[in-house]
């Protein structure tokens, strides 16, 4: 048995204070206890001093095929099966040398994320080098041409997507992702616009749900979020509320999302003004005709994340990981500390990326909180944590399963 102690412990949901101490052993949280209490003679023990321990991060939205450059996704089409794979490696490493012991995949092709959590499950990855566990959707559902159609999973009418919900389900996918409204990185679809008839939609779903799948919506456009919820869609991400004239959300639409508790993911964070300087000739027109510039985009953003926390929206914690450089693997603090700049305390802001973010992916049996019980995925930050979210850039240790990595 292994006991870890710090000057502080967040335990996914609140921070324990006057010190803490973890208990470990054989891949399991065995206790946390506040305070430095005595231990037996057997117990080998850890002692952090002036830092903070908490769960591993979850980053609730990846694309673990994106290589986090420059057109990223454009370059998913290209790459064989193998050269996915290898980025998969990296992306991985990335994410777990920043403390994010969880991801869910939410942009695959190919297979080759959802092939990773199996190999996982099968314990065939477990003499290779720790790395976060993997929850995957598989190929985002698309129109024909519409967001991200290049990684295979573009379904047109019924019977085709009933076949692509079929084919998810027998391969065990975690969740359904469908792209409810177009996408930025894909030239030639448009954000404002559905992707789908609202039969097709609610069918989706219907199917899905048969199968015992939650589904998750991409909705960038406002009808397009309006239309994900009217289907039953159980999350939604980004929730842009996007219209020709600027964001628009309206008293009854907030206070739908915080009734229904839909997370929100994929949420927290705006593009700088030199990425939106390189965004598709489209979108630039669409925010020149709405009267936005470069350098307005991240106040609006915090604007509408603010307004939508100060409602009761359910937020969590998913970057979109691995599409752009300022959104590369392993970068989910930032999301954390965006939340935090929009009003969010630091305790919520954690547990949008812990506790809240494992419900919202369904192992909140496992993971996201430190319990009896729990997988020991955990995080050792310098300094007092719940004092500056920024601590969470200076990663002290990283544990996955109890084991250390290197």
């Amino acid at each position: 048995m292994k006991a870890l102690r710090a000057a502080r412990v967040f335990d996914g949901e609140r921070f324990v204070t006057g010190g803490g101490t973890v208990l470990v052993e054989d891949g399991t949280v065995v206790a946390v206890e506040a305070g430095y209490p005595d231990l037996p003679e057997h117990v080998v023990m850890v002692d952090f001093g002036d830092a903070t321990l908490l769960p591993g991060l979850i980053d609730t939205h990846t694309h673990l095929v994106g290589d986090s450059g420059d057109g990223a996704l454009d370059r998913v089409a290209g790459y064989s099966p193998a050269q996915l794979r290898r980025v998969v490696d990296e992306s991985l490493g990335r994410h777990l040398a920043a403390g994010v012991t969880t991801v869910r995949d939410l942009g695959d092709r190919d297979w080759v994320a959802l092939e990773r959590r199996d190999q996982q499950r099968s314990g065939e990855a477990s003499g290779a080098r720790p790395e976060p566990s993997v929850l995957a959707s598989g190929p985002p559902l698309t129109s024909p041409g519409g967001h991200c159609f290049f990684m295979g999973g573009a379904v047109a009418g019924r019977a085709a997507i009933a076949r692509a919900v079929r084919e998810q389900a027998e391969r065990g996918v975690d969740v359904v992702k469908v792209m409810a409204s177009g996408g930025m990185n894909t030239p030639g679809t448009d954000v404002m616009r559905t992707q789908f008839t609202d039969d097709e939609l609610e069918f989706l779903v219907e199917q899905a749900h048969g199968y015992g799948l939650p589904v998750t919506a991409h909705a960038h456009g406002l009808p397009a979020v309006e239309q994900a919820m009217r289907a039953g869609v159980d999350a939604l991400e980004h929730c842009s509320c996007l219209t020709e004239t600027g964001v628009r959300i309206t008293d009854e639409l907030l206070e739908d999302l915080a009734r229904r508790a839909l997370p929100v993911g994929a949420a927290l964070g705006a593009p700088p003004p030199e990425a939106l300087a390189r965004m598709p000739d489209s979108v630039r027109a669409m925010m020149d005709k709405a009267g936005v510039t470069p350098a307005m985009v991240r106040e609006i953003r915090l604007a509408t994340v603010r307004r939508m926390h100060q409602a009761g929206v359910l937020f969590v914690a998913g970057r979109d990981s691995g599409i752009a450089p300022h959104m590369d693997h392993g970068s989910l603090r930032e999301s954390v500390a965006f939340l935090v700049e929009a009003g969010a305390s630091t305790a919520q802001a954690l547990a949008a990326a812990t506790s809240r973010a494992a419900h919202a992916c369904g192992v909140a049996d496992t993971k996201g909180s430190l319990r009896s019980g729990y997988d020991a995925d955990i995080l050792v930050v310098d300094g007092d944590l719940s004092a500056d979210v920024s601590r969470l850039r200076y990663v002290r240790a990283v544990l996955r399963n109890g084991r250390p990595i290197s």
